[in-house]
């Protein structure tokens, strides 16, 4: 079944007849949300392209995604990115990676409610971020106004529409700022009601995959007072019941499983990597069959990645992309301070030539561009 897993666009049209126009979607390039040096104001964006293996970091227009890019959603030709400390969603017109507009969080929600925006994602030709101030906004990507507000749980984070074809819900990641006790809020789209799903498994939710109503739940545990994180991994939350699925899980990121031309769940990466650790693991999920492999990298030992820091897997490929701190020579440990860089890897986690590239200081965030193009065949 994995064998076919993925949507691959090469096959399309096989069985159509000479001169019937097709719509096939494709990758066109992996882009990266680097939040840059603290109060250094040097946030920004790394764009490659798949096509000529070149990557941009160049932003034109107002001063650029300023202080700690968060993450970002791309609707059409605009990528909207949330920038924590600047209280601002920028857009980027993602062929040329200039800033066209921006967002103030706070002044469309309030100087409490709107501050810190953290998330992103996007639902039926609107888009929904979470801010620090506790609360999920409903933006108009057209007329850029906050059109609705949903108070949710404290310090949230990561959010995903799940639920069934009758009731859609807005499922949201409440961190509580690591001091334990986090828990998940759902917000039902037809009514505005919202209730708090809590298990004593789920600490810190950061990030979640939704299928219908079952939860996959990135969740980095707590840390100790010399900061080792601990219970970080991936849960299964369902029925009022977690999980824990995979141990040991600091970044993850997932790809739509298919089957019989149907999704049928996600495959889920992983990674681990927590502060102060020197060896990396990986992993892959698979929420189908229930079964949990490693992950082994490798053709990469020219570029190897030491210190990862975000993971994206390409949504029509599956393939990997990688992004890695750069290790200090003086300390042997990572140094936050410096460009990083990412390699992009097949699923089974070879590298492919020609896709390592720079990134700018601390990459956090990693996403993807498609294109649709309509050919005749």
């Amino acid at each position: 079944m994995m064998m076919g897993a993925f949507l691959f666009t090469s096959c399309l049209g096989d069985n159509k007849s000479d001169d019937t126009p097709q719509t096939i979607t494709t990758t066109s390039g992996a882009f990266i949300i680097n939040n840059g040096l603290q109060h250094n104001n040097n946030g920004s964006l790394t764009y490659f392209d798949y096509k000529t293996k070149i990557a941009t970091q160049t932003l034109k227009g107002f001063d650029g995604l300023g202080d700690t890019p968060n993450d970002a959603y791309v609707m059409g030709d605009t990528i909207f990115v949330v920038s924590d400390t600047e209280n601002m969603i920028f857009l980027v017109n993602r062929k040329n990676l200039t800033i066209i507009d921006y967002v103030s969080t706070t002044e469309e929600m309030g100087e409490a409610d709107g501050v810190n925006p953290r998330a992103i994602t996007g639902y039926n030709n609107k888009l929904y971020f979470t801010t620090y101030g506790g609360y999920v906004g409903e933006l108009n990507p057209k007329t850029l106004q906050v059109e609705r507000k949903f108070k949710v749980g404290s310090v949230p984070e990561g959010l995903a529409f799940g639920g069934t074809t009758s009731q859609v819900y807005l499922y949201v990641c409440n961190s509580n700022y690591a001091n334990g006790s986090g828990s998940i809020s759902r917000i039902n789209m037809t009514t505005g009601s919202i209730d708090e799903i809590k298990n004593d498994k789920i600490q810190n939710p950061q990030k979640l995959f939704v299928i219908g109503e079952v939860l996959y739940v990135l969740d980095w545990g707590h840390y100790t007072d010399d900061s080792q994180q601990l219970d970080a991994g991936l849960y299964v939350v369902a029925d009022g019941t977690a999980s824990l699925l995979v141990k040991d899980a600091t970044g993850a990121d997932a790809v739509v499983i298919y089957y019989g031309g149907q999704a049928v769940g996600y495959e889920i990466v992983t990674f681990n990597y927590p502060y102060g650790s020197k060896t990396p693991t990986y992993s892959k999920y698979n929420t189908y069959t229930g079964t949990v492999s490693a992950l082994t990298l490798s053709g990469d030992s020219n570029y190897k990645i030491e210190s990862p820091a975000a993971i994206g897997v390409d949504p029509l490929t599956g393939n990997i992309v990688l992004a890695s701190r750069t290790i200090s020579k003086e300390t042997g440990y990572a140094d936050y301070t410096v460009p990083g860089f990412a390699n992009m890897y097949t699923n089974d986690g070879v590298y492919i030539e020609g896709t390592h590239f720079q990134t700018g200081v601390e990459p956090h965030m990693i996403g993807f561009t498609l294109d649709k193009t309509v050919v005749t065949y």
